[in-house]
């Protein structure tokens, strides 16, 4: 039922995006008409309502309607062009929805699965939306054994096609969000139990200085400067490696970008990605950690 609802979710914001403030007997007209309604059912005024309330608690997305003429809106439309989270969770939905209703064209558009999202996404959310804490059965790849506990989920995050849930273990002894892998959960139950977010807690001033998906207590922000050669520059300034991306010079041949953030072990890995495209200047602690992966890739392959 919850994947049906966020499929009528996502069919509502798109159809006021598109076509511009609606009466409800417009929205209904054109929802019996939408290949989203597989049924052809009818959209009943209070199950109207409650979808605007659903929209307001998992996007932040407010559609409000105004008593001149009856017609709904997106307030905030600007939300749905936003970053972090709630955007990458809409831009997910909204394109398996226009492949819904782009059926023919679905052969000729291509997109990376994201696996971890095709089982618990959907109850991990509906948890978090209504403060429930999950029972979870639980085993990481590092685990020898599966492990069953219950967790307080605070906020999720998609990163390189896996969703990651961070929250409160029932037994951890500080309140501080751990991360869980939805693909390493094995069966999820939402509890009748509710929980209170700790105060203060914000998901987005939490991933800031994050570039992976864990955090440790000893993660330090630094500012690193990454010169970037030739044509890659151009990919850097069109995709931002990290929100805090800043280009502070720039050359014939080459820019250098600026960034502050915990350059953690995802970090290093994407910079060692791009080969010699890429230097890092500073600081001097991550410049010589890449310089001894270099030298045991060189090793590895013979090179020394």
């Amino acid at each position: 039922m919850a994947k049906n609802y966020f499929k009528s979710y996502i069919w509502l914001l798109e159809t006021l995006q598109s076509r511009g403030p609606l009466t409800l007997a417009q929205i209904r007209q054109l929802w019996r008409r939408s290949s989203v309604n597989d049924l052809g059912s009818d959209l009943p005024a209070r199950t109207f309502a409650n979808h605007i309330e659903a929209i307001f608690d998992i996007f932040g997305i407010e559609i409000v309607c105004d008593r001149r003429d009856n017609t709904y809106r997106i307030v905030n439309e600007e939300d749905m062009d936003g970053t972090g989270i709630r955007s990458w969770m809409l831009d997910a939905l909204c394109l398996n929805s226009l492949l819904n209703e782009s059926a023919g064209m679905k052969d000729r558009i291509i997109f990376e699965s994201v696996p971890s999202s095709h089982q618990f996404l959907s109850i991990v959310i509906q948890a978090i939306r209504d403060k429930r804490k999950l029972k979870v059965r639980y085993q990481g790849y590092r685990m020898d054994q599966e492990r069953t506990f219950e967790l307080e989920p605070y906020f999720i995050r998609e990163y390189k096609r896996r969703w990651y849930l961070y929250g409160h273990k029932d037994y951890d002894k500080d309140c501080k969000p751990h991360m869980y892998a939805l693909d390493r959960m094995l069966e999820v139950e939402i509890l009748p139990d509710t929980f209170k977010v700790p105060e203060g807690l914000d998901a987005k001033a939490w991933f800031q200085s994050l570039y992976g998906v864990r955090k440790y207590d000893d993660m330090k922000i630094q500012q690193v400067l990454l010169k970037v050669y030739g044509k890659q520059v151009r990919y850097f300034r069109s995709l931002p490696l990290h929100s805090s991306q800043e280009e502070v010079e720039t050359h014939k041949g080459f820019s250098v970008f600026s960034y502050n953030l915990a350059p953690d072990y995802d970090f290093k890995q994407d910079v060692l990605s791009f080969g010699d495209t890429i230097e890092v200047l500073e600081p001097m602690s991550l410049r010589n950690a890449m310089r001894e992966h270099v030298a045991k890739l060189s090793e590895l392959y013979g090179c020394i």
